[in-house]
């Protein structure tokens, strides 16, 4: 853990004496205008002689770092010191948040003990290391990044320079700690869930409500290009809104290759649970338990079949003529996403041949 007393201490003490004489002496070399100092200034006067020698910062920006230097809107060296003693306090406290993340990933991992063989929770917990070990790496590096604007603190021309370091490791040190804390609460359901069949149950059912709610939306897209089939291309008056339906059916056709990946998904998770569920002994055919999800999800893999069907059916020449070959790529990069499905990896494919389609490209 960053130790914060010597760096704010050093900030306090009398080690500038010699500093601040060679800076009011006269023996010195002579200060350039765009290096004189900020001191004294207020922050608004200060953020202007910045941006005059700087055009490209952005004043509000600006206005904020030389908010780390100001006391009652004056940049000055004391309250350098005070800002270096609470960014030193934020910094301690996203390394011990970051600490307890990893604590309940040791929890997390007991916990899985048993069940380590099931792909489900592998999956999950091996994704929970990689998000634990990112925010470890990020909190180790903030004392660094924090001594590295301390090197400069007692440097009057500086003042900026120290501000938005300041500035940018209080940021990093905030982003630290609301990361660790959300990783904590999750892992830390994640627990629950691991220890709790009831648990496990019931959000595998809030999972299988959120695909019938997907299919929902699904629908509404096929209905919605079969209508515009039916209509012709008359009815679009010959103008751009003539692609709509092609973008349509595109979206609605890679919509329902991802659902496709939650029917997978939701159906490897449904068989970890049963397995495990056997392990325990727990009731599989209760009310609302694993057989009841069972039926439930192959009623909906069912429909997300017929959807297929028609959006096949409603396929336009014209439309697999221009599409045809950005669902033939968004296929082939879904091709090894097999459960437990990296939706991360999905996202990516989805958004990479979404993201530029234009009217008649």
């Amino acid at each position: 853990m960053h130790d914060s007393t010597t760096d704010t201490d050093a900030a306090d003490g009398t080690g500038s004496d010699e500093t601040d004489a060679g800076v009011e002496g006269t023996d010195g070399p002579e200060e350039r205008p765009d290096d004189e100092p900020l001191d004294g200034l207020a922050v608004e006067e200060a953020a202007e002689r910045v941006r005059a020698r700087e055009p490209d910062r952005d004043p509000e920006t600006v206005r904020d770092a030389l908010s780390f230097v100001a006391d009652d809107g004056v940049v000055g060296r004391e309250a350098l010191q005070e800002s270096l003693k609470l960014t030193s306090k934020v910094l301690t406290t996203a390394e011990t948040r970051a600490e307890l993340a990893t604590i309940a990933l040791d929890d997390a991992r007991e916990a899985a003990e048993s069940v380590p063989d099931l792909p489900t929770v592998r999956a999950r917990l091996d994704g929970f290391e990689a998000e634990v070990a990112a925010v470890e790496d990020r909190a180790a590096a903030l004392g660094a990044d924090l001594q590295a604007v301390l090197d400069d603190r007692e440097d009057p021309v500086a003042r900026f320079a120290v501000a938005d370091g300041l500035r940018r490791v209080d940021e990093d040190a905030r982003a630290v700690q609301r990361t660790a804390d959300e990783l904590q609460f999750d892992l830390e359901d994640f627990e629950r869930w691991l220890t709790s069949h009831a648990v496990r149950v019931r959000e595998l059912g809030e999972d299988i409500d959120a695909l019938a709610a997907s299919l929902d939306d699904l629908a509404t897209a096929v209905d919605a290009v079969e209508a515009a089939v039916d209509a012709g291309p008359e009815a679009t008056g010959g103008d751009a809104a003539a692609d709509d339906p092609a973008r349509v059916w595109f979206d609605a056709t890679l919509s329902h290759r991802a659902t496709g990946l939650t029917v997978a998904d939701l159906r490897a998770e449904l068989g970890d649970l049963r397995t495990w569920a056997d392990r325990a002994d727990a009731d599989s055919v209760e009310e609302g338990g694993l057989d009841d999800l069972a039926g439930r999800l192959d009623d909906l893999a069912g429909r997300h079949e017929s959807l297929g069907q028609r959006l096949d059916a409603a396929a336009e020449p014209a439309w697999t003529d221009r599409l045809g070959d950005r669902v033939a790529a968004v296929e082939s990069g879904l091709d090894d996403c097999e459960p437990p499905v990296d939706w991360g990896v999905v996202g990516s494919v989805l958004d990479e041949h979404r993201g530029d389609l234009g009217s008649g490209t």
